[in-house]
């Protein structure tokens, strides 16, 4: 039996416990018994959770995130790219990125940036920068409105209303087919 094998079982005793049941027999344990602690069930359940965790992160207790320039460049294989799945909602750009930067390992890879990818949509004819009280923003182009990129409102909670960029399921699948492209498109820059 391996150390995750084992943290597997310890990880499953202290559920047991923190349930009130006997780990070895399924078989509830009196009321009166220290598991039924409200404390002790409670600190049970954090160790049960941690332990999940660890078991999650392969039997790591923790990893050192590397500094951005100690990590290797963005990049995905085979299996992480035929794994890019859009939403099934209209999405922004950033949250569009946010699903291919769930493939990588954040702690040793730099993620793909949002700004890599509206430069290489503004490359292709499908958004293009407008200035807003001197901030750059992105709106699309009549060819990017065909794809499936809209504006939308966005209400922030202080009641302003924010124009964004939003993809469709059919604009982010375009995004993923070329994220090959993308990934040279931001070696390049």
């Amino acid at each position: 039996m391996n150390d995750l094998d084992i943290m597997k079982r310890a990880q499953s005793y202290m559920e047991s416990l923190a349930n009130g049941k006997d780990p070895l027999t399924g078989n509830e344990l009196p009321d009166t018994d220290i598991v039924n602690n409200v404390r002790v069930s409670r600190c049970l359940f954090y160790v049960s959770d941690v332990l999940k965790k660890v078991i999650e992160n392969g039997g790591e207790v923790q990893r050192e995130k590397l500094k951005r320039a100690d990590k290797a460049d963005f990049a995905l294989t085979a299996e992480q790219t035929d794994a890019l799945r859009p939403a099934d909602d209209d999405i922004s750009l950033s949250k569009t990125v946010g699903i291919i930067n769930a493939q990588i390992d954040a702690y040793t890879m730099k993620k793909l940036q949002r700004k890599i990818v509206a430069d290489w949509l503004k490359e292709k004819g499908l958004l293009r920068e407008v200035v807003i009280n001197g901030k750059t923003h992105y709106n699309p182009t009549s060819e990017g409105e065909l794809m499936g990129i809209r504006l939308a409102d966005y209400h922030t909670p202080e009641g302003n209303t924010v124009k964004y960029c939003a993809f469709s399921p059919d604009a982010q699948q375009f995004i993923f087919d070329n994220i090959d492209v993308i990934i040279e498109y931001a070696s390049q820059e």
